[in-house]
């Protein structure tokens, strides 16, 4: 897939806060993506970059218990967000279901790799998830068998909300609201 090509096209299809008409996605997107004020502050936000900031202004705006870290992903993202909430991490789809429980029952961020997991399986896996989780696959765009394997998982019937930010990808399951997909710029 040529990259210039692929962001150009997410680039024309994108909305920044004026395009979105859900409740839900409007503040997430005014209070989290765009609010670089809520941990401006932090001398340790100036010192990272701009992916890992994300990360951090995501945590703070949702207050997760537990955030589970496929082993896969960078590990600065981990030892950042291990100061904000309870940092686990699973190498196969089968660790993470062990902590399906805890899952089920308290807010959580899941960072998957779809790189390493099979999609079918985080597929079934995503039946364990409930409305305060969050499942965040980095580098949706990096290529078209990963661009693939976000389609389906954003097209999942356990998947109401999902939100493509060219390099992020976010899948939400409010039971509240009814299916829609965002493609938003950061």
């Amino acid at each position: 897939m040529n990259r210039l090509l692929s962001y150009l096209t997410f680039w024309w299809y994108s909305k920044n806060e004026h395009g979105v008409h859900s409740p839900f996605v409007f503040d997430l997107v005014t209070k989290c993506f765009y609010d670089t004020n809520a941990t401006n502050n932090d001398p340790i936000f100036k010192k990272i970059d701009s992916k890992t900031q994300f990360l951090l202004r995501l945590g703070s705006y949702f207050k997760y218990k537990y955030i589970y870290f496929d082993a896969s992903i960078k590990t600065n993202f981990e030892v950042i967000l291990s100061s904000q909430s309870i940092v686990k991490k699973f190498n196969t789809i089968e660790d993470l279901i062990c902590h399906s429980k805890l899952i089920s029952e308290s807010p959580c961020l899941i960072c998957v790799n779809i790189n390493t997991i099979n999609t079918h399986a985080l597929l079934n896996f995503l039946k364990q998830c409930h409305r305060d989780s969050v499942v965040l696959i980095p580098s949706i765009r990096k290529n078209k068998i990963n661009y693939k394997s976000w389609n389906q998982l954003n097209s999942s019937s356990e998947v109401s909300v999902s939100i493509d930010t060219y390099y992020w990808g976010l899948l939400f399951f409010r039971t509240e609201q009814l299916k829609e997909h965002f493609t938003i710029r950061l």
